[in-house]
């Protein structure tokens, strides 16, 4: 029986396009991506070998065909060592290896390479008799348990790493491993069937399009590694224990030049300094943290980072040529040092997020020090206590009364959302908020007081004091969703909540993030009966299209606006002509932030049909404002 060729040629052929898609296709000349260069390569040529090693007739002598078997066994054994090293560099931790890893990564390989070029000798490993006949040698068996050898070391090392691999990697270091061995077995089964090669070219071509895709890593416009590629970086770095340092450049008057010269010139711009800064580092070290920030990597204490710096601010101090325009441009640097500054990927974030946000300097490199640290230990307690208190139900509605001026009771509340921590104790809601509005919970928060809102209305205990309505307040992010109606709907059917028992609060700055899904949800929501009230209304978004295309009942007044008309007469005026207008619109007007009697009486005195503020009642648990109703409505009634 001959040896079957046929997936050896189906494997050159894959090969090719592998190589052809990789060396047309841009790559960062990074030492990861260098060892899949050299692991295709190796793997290219075993596969020349081995079909070279079947094709060579007696004719050419029984030394050309031991020559073909013999490259083909030392360069088939190389592809699990190499792969091995390829998995190193894909958790950074090649530069960290101690000696008795190396010892322990090096040994067999080395002395199964001794065998295979000593077989001639030896016929250890392959054996070509007289005839021109092949034969497996003694030690043949070695090669395998080496491969495989490899292949375990590979799986014990990805899964000690875990934290440092995405499941993308470890789906295709497996599936590597998986299809070895399957082609190892039937190739050891059936020594004729070469399917061996076969298994790795296509291990090849999975990875290039896995793990070595470089289309959501790149920045299109700077043509350098991107945020999330900063990210991984960053994550492998502290979680293989390696010393780094960054310098992170921020050009502050980049929109300034956009509006000034147009996008096209922005654009060149920053492809131009992105150039200049891979001058100074290796393509894989350079990043565009978006916002017109770059981070360059250097290793601890290297003396480039701060000749870098110096450099750089050399080079700013004259024009700065784009096509035929000079400009010049500044910018500032700021230097961190890891994990000796921050000790962790997510407070490095919170870092350079500061960093982009701070106001220019220019005159000097910025330090950690120079970021209130604080803050971002702060944020990152918030975060947690946040998720803390979704799982574990640690948040709380308070009710605030509403207080009809018409019917001189409190007719509403509205339900806020409140959270003390175990360690941070209580938390201000314009703290925890906007941080869980960015990060996404606020969702979770938004559908908790919903349920709490509908769950007191179903007891009765406010309707029966007088309570006609809760309003609850809407976030931005509720309000970008689509299925909005149906999740309120759905809350409020399974409660059996009336929807004319629940008003819902909008800011004006949730409308103009999402005009047309805001009006369709509205009007929509209106229709099964819900009242609607535009909140903190002039803030600074007013906007007379929101008063006449969107079904509000209630416009309410914010404190700091109410407030001001107490200390400026022009104010005064101008509050009096708000609360007119509205009027006039036929919708209600309620005042926020009332907390005496004299700013009650002038509101009253102004018109407003409802007030609400600590002049009746602070924000307070359910249980106190049931005593708030009870203490209030019953003076009300009994006068």
């Amino acid at each position: 029986m001959g040896y079957i060729i046929h997936y050896d040629i189906c494997a050159l052929v894959i090969y090719l396009i592998t190589g052809v898609v990789f060396y047309f296709k841009k790559r960062i000349p990074c030492g990861k991506n260098k060892v899949f260069a050299i692991l295709v390569g190796d793997s290219a040529l075993s596969t020349v070998f081995d079909i070279f090693s079947v094709l060579s007739t007696f004719e050419l002598g029984i030394g050309v065909k031991t020559f073909f078997h013999t490259a083909y066994y030392f360069t088939h054994n190389l592809i699990p060592f190499i792969f091995m090293v390829y998995i190193l560099y894909l958790t950074d931790g090649i530069k960290n290896l101690s000696k008795l890893f190396k010892s322990v990564l090096f040994a067999p390989i080395i002395i199964d390479l001794i065998f295979v070029v000593t077989s001639p000798a030896t016929h250890f490993i392959v054996n070509v008799d007289a005839q021109g006949i092949y034969h497996r040698g003694p030690l043949q068996p070695l090669t395998y348990a080496v491969a495989i050898y490899y292949l375990a070391f590979g799986i014990i090392y990805a899964m000690g790493n875990r934290s440092m691999l995405t499941r993308q990697v470890v789906t295709s270091i497996t599936a590597f491993i998986l299809m070895t061995v399957v082609a190892v077995i039937i190739q050891m089964i059936n020594q004729y069937l070469l399917v061996e090669c076969f298994a790795a070219s296509v291990c090849m071509l999975l990875i290039m399009f896995t793990l070595q895709s470089q289309d959501d890593m790149i920045d299109p416009s700077t043509k350098m590694l991107n945020w999330s590629s900063f990210v991984n970086k960053c994550t492998v770095k502290y979680a293989s224990n390696s010393d780094f340092s960054l310098l992170l450049i921020k050009i502050p008057d980049y929109k300034m030049l956009m509006k000034t010269f147009g996008g096209r010139f922005s654009n060149s711009l920053l492809r131009s300094f992105s150039d200049y800064l891979y001058t100074f580092v290796n393509l894989g070290d350079g990043f565009y943290l978006e916002d017109e920030c770059f981070a360059l990597f250097f290793s601890k204490d290297s003396e480039n980072l701060g000749k870098t710096y110096r450099v750089i601010r050399e080079k700013l101090s004259n024009n700065w040529k784009i096509g035929t325009v000079d400009t010049l441009i500044t910018a500032c640097f700021m230097r961190l040092d890891c994990p000796e500054d921050v000790d962790n990927t997510d407070m490095l974030l919170d870092f350079i997020e500061q960093f982009k946000h701070r106001e220019p300097e220019t005159e000097r490199l910025l330090h950690a020090s120079d970021i209130n640290f604080y803050d971002s230990k702060r944020r990152s307690e918030v975060e947690n206590a946040i998720d803390k208190a979704l799982d574990n139900r640690g948040f709380e509605v308070y009710y605030q009364p509403i207080y009809s001026c018409t019917r001189d009771k409190i007719v509403s509340c509205e339900a806020l959302v409140r959270l003390k921590d175990d360690k941070l104790g209580f938390i201000p809601p314009q703290e925890f908020i906007p941080i869980a509005e960015e990060n996404g919970k606020i969702l979770k928060i938004g559908k908790f007081v919903f349920e709490e809102a509908c769950r007191f209305i179903k007891k009765g205990v406010g309707t029966s004091l007088g309570i006609d309505y809760v309003q609850v307040n809407l976030s931005v992010v509720q309000c970008m969703q689509s299925d909005l109606v149906e999740q309120l709907l759905s809350v409020m059917d399974r409660y059996k909540v009336d929807p004319s028992s629940i008003c819902l609060e909008v800011t004006e700055t949730a409308a103009v993030y999402t005009p047309h899904i805001m009006e369709k949800n509205i009007k929509t929501l209106s229709d099964f009966g819900v009242k609607f009230a535009l909140d903190d209304y002039g803030t600074g978004y007013s906007n007379m299209t929101y008063l006449l295309n969107l079904p509000f009942r209630f416009i309410k007044l914010e404190k700091e606006i109410v407030w001001k008309c107490f200390k400026s007469e022009k104010a005064r005026i101008a509050i009096e002509s708000t609360v007119a207008m509205i009027k006039k619109l036929n919708m209600q007007i309620v005042a926020e932030g009332i907390e005496d009697k004299h700013q009650f009486d002038t509101l009253l005195d102004m018109g407003c049909d409802f007030i609400q503020g600590y002049y009746f009642s602070k924000p307070v648990p359910e249980k106190d404002f049931i005593e708030v109703l009870k203490k209030n409505n019953t003076q009300t009634a009994t006068v």
